[in-house]
């Protein structure tokens, strides 16, 4: 079993023509700029809309607490040198039915209930090919 190597670490990619190291420096800050953070807020806030959009109303008659166009929200955070955007569905425990919407259930007396599928048809929508 090798040892891990020391020291700065970086990959090399690329064709023939072009090679492309990850340790060159003005990535690493380009990705930590804080126009990278709004262009990722801004991307994040986009697909959050477009899910809220889509989610299916709830018969919510005393509260829409529990609603599941009220628990999508879109997050940002640093995860090592570059900015990430998150869309985070129902982080409200009491609110557990944005999934059983998406992907189908049972009801208590046996009967199926087929998936609505609003948050794959997004991500399908926002995909870059």
């Amino acid at each position: 079993m090798a040892t891990p190597k020391r020291g700065k670490q970086h990959t090399r990619y690329g064709t023939k023509d072009f090679t492309f190291e990850t340790d060159m420096g003005f990535e690493t800050k380009l990705m930590q700029s804080g126009a990278v953070r709004a262009v990722v807020a801004a991307k994040a806030g986009e697909m959050a809309g477009s899910m809220i959009k889509a989610a299916p109303r709830g018969p919510h008659v005393t509260t829409d607490a529990y609603s599941i166009k009220t628990n999508i929200h879109p997050y940002v955070e640093q995860v090592g040198h570059e900015w990430v955007g998150y869309v985070v569905v129902e982080e409200n425990d009491r609110a557990r039915h944005a999934m059983l919407q998406e992907r189908g259930y049972r009801d208590p007396a046996g009967r199926r209930h087929a998936g609505r599928f609003y948050l794959r048809s997004v991500l399908q929508k926002e995909r870059v090919e």
